[in-house]
């Protein structure tokens, strides 16, 4: 499997809007699940500025963007954009609030020399948390907010020499590392699920190459959500202890050989976030 190296990651910090106004307020209410827990800002900031050194004491250069208070999920920059070797696709997130945070990742990936492409269908829905980067090949969640046709099309164009496979997902769950992320090269792990494993299936089926799973506990307590995990250059980031003490226990099993960092998004998680929605590492 893949060993390209990561040396840089883009962040950005956390505006007041997103305590009302994120879209997790708006997809919470819209499906019938619990209202969104109050944020403390002051806190959040506080586990954001960890989470950003973290990456830095992991080797990687971050440059770290403004908030915008127009933009209240503005944080959660992994959606914005897909990256493989010196090539980016700028995505199309669902909500139409969120379209206007790709214009400040753009001057920064061009800056910095990237080729650069961008989703422009109206029909498009693509956002890069559904989409899981193995190194070989791509998949890209189907699920209820992406319309995955045009944008696994903008995929192929964009990296043309990946095969690019669509993943079935169903409600609430709409972005693919939700269930599954990779945890080394050639390791993915899988929440423990009906999704992680409707997921899995297919990528069985659709991959051409060969995975092994790690299955992450589901105990919509907890653990839930930890195999959303951020690996790189032999760093594994995952949950804490006390966040998914089992999954804690796996990652140490299963994966010796990495360097295993805790890490957490705190507060963000009340809107919904994991640790991969708030960085893009490439």
């Amino acid at each position: 499997m893949s060993t390209a190296i990561f040396t840089r990651a883009i962040v950005r910090q956390i505006p007041d809007s997103i305590a009302d106004h994120s879209e997790a307020h708006v997809y919470n209410e819209k499906h019938g699940l619990s209202p969104v827990e109050p944020i403390d800002l002051e806190l959040a900031r506080e586990d954001h500025a960890v989470y950003t050194q973290t990456l830095r004491d992991l080797g990687l250069d971050v440059t770290v963007l403004p908030a915008d208070e127009s933009l209240p999920d503005c944080p959660f920059v992994e959606d914005i954009c897909v990256i493989a070797g010196n090539r980016a696709l700028l995505t199309r997130p669902f909500s139409e609030t969120r379209r206007g945070e790709a214009a400040a990742v753009k001057k920064v990936l061009i800056d910095l020399g990237l080729e650069v492409h961008q989703v422009d269908d109206e029909d498009a829905i693509l956002e890069g948390g559904n989409i899981v980067f193995t190194g070989h090949e791509f998949f890209v969640g189907d699920s209820p907010i992406s319309d995955i046709n045009p944008g696994i099309e903008f995929m192929r164009k964009t990296f043309p020499e990946y095969p690019v496979h669509g993943i079935p997902l169903a409600e609430p769950e709409y972005h693919l590392k939700g269930v599954i992320c990779m945890a080394a090269p050639g390791v993915m792990t899988v929440c423990e699920n009906d999704w992680g494993f409707t997921a899995w299936k297919a990528i069985q089926e659709k991959s051409k190459f060969t995975y092994e799973p790690i299955w992450t506990p589901d105990s919509r307590i907890v653990d839930d959500h930890t195999c959303n995990v951020i690996y790189f250059n032999g760093n594994l980031i995952h949950c804490t202890e006390e966040e998914g003490p089992e999954s804690v226990k796996i990652f140490a099993e299963k994966l010796p050989h990495l360097n295993r960092v805790e890490a957490t998004v705190g507060e963000l998680a009340n809107v919904d976030s994991g640790l991969t929605c708030c960085s893009i590492i490439f």
